[in-house]
């Protein structure tokens, strides 16, 4: 009875075992199109054997594990495939859809309204007397203007519509980290007590990779099975059942726009966007505070150029009604701002623009080192400005109203560069009624040439630059040294009335600061006031919402200055033709091209980077499906190979099936022996 009852327990092992087999057979076949499943299959052992003779015997079997045919290298190349994906995708998503932001396929971006434009100045230096061109003339400079609104505002959208993206983006980190937090517990409580929590980790790991897929990330699992995560370059985010939560904090810094906030203990999160390497999140930073941000500073320099150029011009000319000095466009402002984090109480009150001829459509930062010193830096090349003396309006020469020098009387000044005094400089004049300048280009050269022909100046290897500015009637005197230390100051002379030196402002490029003060540079000029801190920034540029605010600021199509003199009115264009020519003049805050040339290059480099993210994106998909192939040779289901598990356990539990009958007939004719 013995024998036979060993019988049945071997018959009873087979069973069970075989049924188990079964079972996560079957669990197979049904999640054969479940996402992230992993097949699964029962380890099958002998079961511990019983010493007997001739020697030891077998007990049957049993089903020891359920294991998870999982490969973790190539789990793990997934996850970071998952991670470029989700960068390259939304990149070539919203960089093709910028691209309609142009319009130049349907003949309605900014480039045919330029053309338009100065088709328009040409239309009218044909035939400078008559009023429908000028009419003409101002409707397509209107819708030029329009364009560039256009084009600004759908920046904007764009910008905002990215900030809501990484918004979402972040709520649906906090979200996915949760769930692993929540997993993690499970799989934990689970393992504990020995049991298999494959189907478990399953949904951890693909929940996972989702969250890969919008930021980088790296994970390291303990030995009770629970995963740590670590995003942008080791931030914790899910320490086993724990989660640290990202927020999206707005950024005075970055005009209200959220960076990812990560909590450290203190009472602000620490912004992390510098931090994020990969995923979606990253490519939104990216495209919202690079791209779009690099899209809308080169619109604003064209359109600030633009206006800029066409007023210069524009100003010096005479209009059917007899007006001069008047704007086309409407005019150029300064923007300033404190940065944030400034710890004084320095501010910029006003900012004024000095001399239109000098803009440069740069950014500058006012750097304080301490509460007493400054320096000026154009963040835009990285340099240190050069030190300036902007003197006062003056009475705009012509031939009209020259400015007189007389030899003797008004000749004379006195300069200090760079910290070198000059001895008297002499400008050419004559006995009375003086040596007549006409125009200010003709006076500028003139203070320039006899400034750095001093010979103090020359020994020691100072020369300036002399500009008159058309718009604001002013001499500019600008150091050609970058040293940190320059400046230039007009000290005395007989000639500093006349010229407008006399009460003008000395701003050197770094220096003594006391408040208020005045800063002059680059044609810029702010007004200063508090106690600043060390480290403290101030911000200042003259572009700045330049696409967005541009206009036509004329009305009446006779003010249009076509004339170069008011005796030319009204078949005199060429101050027309001078308008005409601004078409092919390169510009150096163009990167020394012309305003079709800049706006064709902002075109095709968007074009390019969004074919190459393009290609990126192509490259990776064709990596993530070989990736994923590879993956579902080890961890994928096979309805081949689990029929044949089927018929095989099957046949197994079937042969169990038939030991328990033979068994039970042996015991029964036993049972049935008589004696």
């Amino acid at each position: 009875m013995i024998g036979l009852s060993s019988l049945f327990d071997i018959a009873r092992s087979a069973l069970t075992s075989s049924q188990q087999a079964l079972t996560v057979t079957g669990h197979n076949v049904a999640n054969v199109n479940t996402p992230g499943y992993s097949r699964q299959e029962a380890v099958l052992t002998e079961r511990p054997p019983n010493n007997g003779q001739p020697g030891m015997a077998g007990t049957g079997v049993q089903a020891i594990a359920i294991r998870r045919n999982v490969d973790q290298f190539v789990n793990r190349q997934l996850t970071t495939s998952e991670q470029n994906l989700g960068r390259l995708s939304v990149s070539r998503e919203e960089l093709f859809r910028l691209q309609n932001i142009f319009g130049d396929s349907n003949n309605q971006g900014i480039a045919a309204s330029l053309n338009d434009f100065f088709q328009g100045l040409q239309d009218v230096s044909t035939s400078p007397g008559e009023l429908p061109a000028r009419s003409v003339l101002l409707a397509k400079a209107s819708q030029l203007a329009s364009s560039f609104n256009q084009v600004s505002s759908d920046l904007s959208t764009a910008r905002q519509s990215l900030n809501f993206q990484v918004k979402q983006t972040v709520t649906e980190i906090n979200s996915l980290s949760n769930q692993i937090a929540e997993l993690n517990t499970k799989i934990v409580t689970a393992e504990v007590t020995g049991q298999n929590a494959n189907d478990l980790r399953d949904q951890r790991e693909l929940t996972f990779n989702e969250l890969a897929k919008r930021i980088d990330v790296t994970a390291i699992e303990s030995s009770t099975g629970a995963l740590s995560i670590f995003a942008a370059r080791g931030q914790v985010l899910v320490e086993s059942g724990a989660v640290r939560q990202l927020s999206a904090v707005e950024d005075p810094e970055n005009n209200g726009l959220v960076s990812v906030g990560y909590l450290t203990g203190g009472t602000r999160p620490l912004s992390i966007d510098s931090l994020i390497s990969n995923g979606r999140l990253r490519s939104l930073l990216d495209l919202r505070d690079t791209t779009v941000s690099d899209l809308q500073q080169s619109f604003d320099r064209m359109a600030g150029t633009l206006a800029n150029a066409v007023n210069q011009i524009h100003r010096q000319g005479f209009g059917l009604d007899g007006s001069t000095n008047r704007d086309f466009f409407n005019a150029l402002s300064v923007t300033t701002r404190e940065a944030t984090a400034n710890q004084g109480t320095a501010a910029i009150g006003t900012g004024t623009i000095t001399a239109n001829s000098l803009l440069t459509f740069h950014d500058y930062e006012i750097r304080f080192s301490s509460a007493t010193a400054y320096s000026i830096v154009d963040t835009t090349t990285g340099a240190t400005i050069r030190g300036n003396y902007a003197g006062t309006a003056v009475t705009a020469p012509s031939i009209d109203s020259p400015v007189s020098i007389i030899t003797g009387t008004n000749d004379t000044l006195a300069v200090t560069v760079d910290g070198v005094s000059s001895g008297t400089i002499t400008l050419a004049g004559a006995a009375t009624p003086g040596l007549s300048y006409t125009s200010g280009a003709a006076l500028a050269q003139e203070v320039q040439t006899k400034i750095n022909a001093d010979a103090t100046l020359q020994a020691a290897g100072k020369t300036v630059a002399v500009t008159y500015d058309t718009t604001t009637n002013r001499l500019v005197i600008t150091s050609n040294s970058t040293a940190l230390t320059s400046a230039v100051n007009v000290t005395g002379g007989t000639a500093r009335a006349s010229l407008g030196l006399t009460s003008g402002t000395s701003t050197a490029a770094s220096g003594t600061y006391s408040s208020p003060m005045t800063l002059t540079f680059d044609g810029i000029s702010v007004a200063v006031t508090g106690t600043p801190a060390a480290g403290d920034v101030l911000h200042a540029n003259s572009y700045a919402d330049a696409a967005k605010d541009l206009a036509v600021v004329l009305s009446n199509p006779a003010a249009i200055a076509a004339s170069s003199t008011r005796n030319g009115i009204p078949g005199n264009n060429a101050n027309l033709l001078s308008l005409v020519a601004l078409q092919q003049q390169q510009f150096a805050s163009l990167s020394n091209g012309t305003f079709n040339d800049a706006y064709r290059n902002t075109a095709a480099n968007l074009g390019v980077v969004a074919q190459t993210a393009d290609r990126d994106n192509q490259a990776q998909e064709i990596l993530h499906d070989q990736i994923q192939t590879i993956r579902a040779q080890v961890s994928g289901v096979s309805i081949d190979e689990e029929l044949v598990n089927l018929m095989k356990f099957q046949r197994g539990f079937e042969a169990a099936s038939r030991l328990v009958k033979v068994t039970d007939e042996m015991i029964q004719t036993i049972l049935s022996l008589k004696p």
